[in-house]
């Protein structure tokens, strides 16, 4: 089966973003990267995510855009430093899914639905879930 000419050029592009979807990951999973920020939003909304409540609903909507800004700030600045455009973005949160690393597809999943509400909602608190229970591990070793 020939393909198209296009679709050899759209792979090579692929393969061209595979280092920066690497690095994207690191950054997005590293306590020196965005999870440093995942962090710090969690500390300075505590009271909000312990356990979803209800009488908190309108809140976490402007906590919502409050993250997605940030991290939409975040990776612009990223982007820039890697010298690449958000175009390449999505396709390299496409490939950090392909890793099979359960932990990288949560957060990867997020960034991706960042901008829609209900996903993020349940993803924040998936992530900090995780957050916490790594702690836990952490400080029983």
């Amino acid at each position: 089966s020939s393909r198209p000419a296009m679709d050899a050029a759209a792979a090579a592009e692929l393969e061209a973003l595979r280092p920066h979807a690497e690095r994207l990951k690191e950054w997005l999973l590293s306590e020196d990267g965005f999870l440093d920020t995942v962090n710090t939003f969690f500390v300075e909304n505590k009271a909000y995510f312990d356990i979803y409540q209800e009488e908190h609903a309108l809140h976490y909507t402007t906590l919502h855009k409050n993250f997605a800004n940030k991290f939409e700030s975040e990776i612009q600045g990223w982007l820039a430093d890697e010298g690449l455009q958000e175009a390449h973005l999505e396709a390299m949160l496409q490939l950090g899914r392909e890793c099979g690393d359960p932990e990288a597809e949560l957060v990867i999943d997020t960034m991706l639905q960042v901008m829609e509400y209900d996903r993020w909602i349940q993803n924040i608190f998936e992530i900090k879930r995780r957050v916490a229970e790594r702690r836990i591990v952490r400080a029983k070793q």
